[in-house]
């Protein structure tokens, strides 16, 4: 077991194990009346024609974020359906970001993406420098 430090008389001292136990003058909160939180969902679709737009357009909706996978489509329904997320994300005032080739993750209003965009060093961890 590690020493600690003594801040009052600057050296070091071993933990006791006898420490004051926490008083609270609040009654116990039952567990059942606490809100617990719903699980974060984002749902991810690999389309392989348009007919997929409604689905996407209802997820985003409905405030779930949706990774777009379009490889599986030609180049001319893909475009297309690039350009009906695009107006959907515009509509919404959502998000949308490429987040690989042909793969797009599109947010509602509420979702916040934060974009860390830093090279890799040669290790593989990116650069704290």
């Amino acid at each position: 077991m590690g020493a600690l430090r003594d801040e009052h008389h600057n050296g070091w001292l071993m933990p006791s194990g006898h420490y004051p136990a926490a008083v609270y003058d609040d009654e116990w909160v039952d567990e059942e009346t606490i809100p617990v939180p719903s699980p974060a969902k984002i749902v991810s679709l690999r389309p392989t024609g348009f007919e997929a737009a409604r689905t996407v357009g209802e997820h985003i909706r409905a405030s779930t974020p949706v990774v777009m996978d379009l490889t599986e489509m030609n180049e001319a329904e893909a475009k297309r359906m690039v350009d009906f997320a695009s107006g959907l994300i515009f509509g919404t005032r959502g998000g949308i970001e490429r987040i690989a080739r042909r793969v797009f993750l599109l947010t509602p209003a509420d979702v916040e993406v934060m974009v860390i965009d830093r090279p890799l060093d040669e290790t593989g961890f990116y650069n704290q420098s």
